[in-house]
């Protein structure tokens, strides 16, 4: 075995053993093959709002975040980012293109009454759920939005900030959350419900007027 292929393997063992600085090492050195894969996986028009550089920080993120979860028992570090980029695309793809419905409402309804509180879809604060948690630093200089969900955020119990960052950071579906926070999935659903209207409350003063 040569100086690099025990190096790469050595690297790989680090992960295994839940190694964050191995993790990021690793990412680092992987990162074209990384950004191919990502750019395999977007589609043109969704390419065309989105930067795969930005994708690439989501997924680092995320890994990091999710590695002492992560199945590194079942898969190679590579294919369960792999498995985390596809996560990403999906969200992103329905968090651009779900906007863009949601915004061509929000204009029909302000020639109307103004939208209530209680009435807007809470895929917006998905999508800034998911920033704030994903890419913290891209958030806060993009927006004053993004540092007022991180506070807010911080005001929801632990089992609530937990379980938000398992479904909105890490993707996760609800039922591997409540096998993980030993609940039903109806008990997750609710408290990601109740969660969300929680968030949603504190951020009526920053909410988007178009």
């Amino acid at each position: 075995m040569s100086n690099d292929d025990s190096s790469a393997a050595a690297l790989i063992q680090r992960i295994k053993q839940k190694d964050a600085a191995a993790l990021a090492e690793y990412i680092r050195q992987h990162h074209q093959q990384l950004g191919g894969f990502v750019r395999s996986i977007t589609g043109e028009h969704l390419l065309a709002l989105v930067e795969v550089d930005d994708l690439i920080q989501e997924i680092s993120a995320a890994a990091l975040s999710g590695l002492d979860t992560a199945p590194l028992d079942q898969y190679s570090p590579m294919d369960w980012l792999h498995q985390l980029a596809r996560r990403r695309v999906v969200d992103a793809h329905r968090f651009h293109f779900d906007a863009q419905r949601r915004d061509a409402n929000r204009q029909q309804s302000l020639h109307g009454a103004a939208p209530s509180g209680g009435g807007d879809s809470p895929a917006g604060l998905e999508q800034m759920l998911a920033a704030s948690m994903t890419s913290p630093s891209a958030a806060y200089s993009r927006d004053v939005r993004m540092v007022r969900m991180q506070e807010a955020i911080g005001t929801l119990c632990d089992e609530q900030q937990q379980a938000i960052r398992m479904r909105y950071a890490d993707g996760m579906p609800t039922k591997q959350i409540a096998e993980q926070l030993g609940k039903t999935d109806v008990a997750i659903r609710v408290l990601l419900s109740r969660s969300m209207r929680q968030l949603e409350k504190i951020l009526d003063d920053v909410r988007p007027s178009r």
